[in-house]
């Protein structure tokens, strides 16, 4: 990985270090809505791919590894930040701290890897996939969600830029702490704009997995849109949230 790689792997560890327990009520995007909605989830993920285990990749504060306890005997909570870990007071998932590039979980052991909101921070993919590939079992499967798409912001960019004018994350993560630099966080956040899906599905597709599908979607940005829209599908372009399941 070169030196920008290595730049946005620090920046998201010093970040979710300094935000640690207060992530979630500043998002303040991890409703009981959305809950219901990832539960559906993982109980479609553990009837398809069993429910010995599941990995939640990027935990943060653990948001989807709760809601997975319900439907996997195991869950491993997996982020590049210490601080962010300990804030789970939930003693259930397994806890590891490490880079996503390099998952301390020997191969073929895990049911199921789930990366929710988690890709956007990434510098690039194909370490992360293969490593995704290599501590899945046979069968088991790999979910991705709510990260926004590039071609959609792309279409919509000024509709977009309106919006974050009004409700600005980086102004509020930084009113709430000082150590926070414009720089940090857009460092964090290095693929805010948009991630490449369509280069993403390929790397999958390259690395092994069968069965790659790829959706997008509104649900789980405001109750408005959720009202709206509800889980819809749309094709890409028409709607921000990337959806993605492949089969190992």
């Amino acid at each position: 990985m070169n030196e920008l790689g290595c730049h946005v792997k620090r920046a998201n560890r010093d970040f979710y270090d300094i935000v640690g327990a207060a992530y979630e009520s500043i998002d303040g995007r991890r409703s009981e809505r959305l809950a219901g909605y990832v539960a559906g989830r993982m109980e479609m993920l553990s009837r398809r791919a069993g429910s010995e285990s599941m990995l939640d990749l990027g935990c943060g504060n653990g948001f989807v590894a709760r809601v997975a306890k319900a439907y996997f005997r195991r869950q491993y909570a997996v982020d590049i930040s210490c601080s962010i870990l300990r804030s789970i007071a939930d003693g259930t998932p397994v806890k590891l701290c490490a880079d996503s590039d390099s998952i301390p979980i020997r191969g073929g052991r895990v049911n199921c890897v789930v990366t929710f909101a988690m890709l956007h921070h990434c510098f690039e993919y194909e370490k992360l996939l293969s490593e995704i590939h290599r501590v899945l079992a046979p069968g088991g499967v790999y979910y991705s969600d709510h990260d926004m798409d590039e071609l959609f912001f792309s279409r919509f960019r000024l509709a977009i830029e309106a919006y974050h004018l009004f409700n600005n994350a980086k102004r509020r993560y930084r009113r709430a702490f000082k150590n926070i630099s414009a720089e940090l966080y857009d460092y964090s956040e290095y693929h805010r704009r948009g991630i490449p899906s369509g280069t993403i599905l390929s790397l999958l597709a390259r690395l092994g997995f069968r069965e790659v599908t790829c959706d997008y979607h509104w649900f789980g940005l405001s109750p408005v849109t959720d009202r709206l829209f509800g889980v819809r599908t749309f094709r890409r372009g028409l709607a921000p949230l990337t959806r993605i399941i492949a089969v190992k």
